[in-house]
């Protein structure tokens, strides 16, 4: 979604009674105090929500293979390699998984982390780890024009508006502002990734290929 719908959306929750028709309107047109007293300030409201959402691990995982070629260090039985340079937007490590030469894949395998800095036994040749992790949000600059796009999906992006009412409308109007966060914190809560499914460091091997 782009910073123009989600503005307009939260407009429309902050102003239920407004008679004017924003459908086709370009928020970075309009001038009168009434919205532009709110939305001078969206953009870092936005921000702080991609925060939010961020720190609730509700983003789609992402993927980043491991290989022998893979820039780390390997010294003795330890590989180590620093996923904030080699992940885009890393966060955090969910689990890791490993495939084998042969095909066989383990869903979950035991490391340690030193920072961002992920320690493993190193890879034999034909073998890589897959390490499945949380990303950070991107944010969007402060001076951000509307056709800017929200670089988060769009199920979520649906719900940023809830948090920029609840945001703005904590001095002015603070009862509306509570529930708005409510709102927005229920929603947020039905997005959390579920990775239960599969056991932290417990190795399971099936062969793939012949499966």
């Amino acid at each position: 979604m782009t910073l123009n719908d989600i503005k307009k959306a939260a407009l429309a929750l902050m102003f239920t009674n407004y008679s004017d028709d924003l459908a086709d309107v370009d928020v970075d047109t309009l001038s009168s105090e009434e919205y532009t007293q709110y939305l001078v300030n969206m953009n870092a409201s936005i921000n702080r929500c991609l925060g939010r959402i961020e720190s609730a691990g509700v983003l789609p995982l992402k993927t980043q293979e491991i290989t022998t070629a893979t820039t780390g260090s390997v010294s003795g039985n330890f590989a180590r390699y620093d996923l904030s340079l080699l992940a885009n937007l890393f966060k955090s490590v969910s689990r890791i998984a490993k495939e084998s030469a042969s095909g066989e894949y383990i869903p979950s395998v035991k490391y340690h982390l030193e920072g961002t800095t992920v320690v493993l036994p190193p890879l034999e040749t034909g073998e890589k780890y897959i390490i499945i992790y949380r990303p950070k949000a991107p944010r969007v600059s402060i001076g951000s024009p509307s056709y800017a796009v929200v670089n988060v999906p769009e199920n979520i992006a649906e719900i940023i508006p809830y948090y920029i009412k609840a945001d703005l409308y904590e001095e002015d109007e603070p009862d509306l502002a509570l529930q708005a966060r409510n709102i927005f914190e229920s929603l947020l809560a039905q997005l959390v990734v579920d990775e239960s499914s599969v056991d932290q460091g417990v190795v399971n091997v099936w062969g793939g290929g012949n499966q």
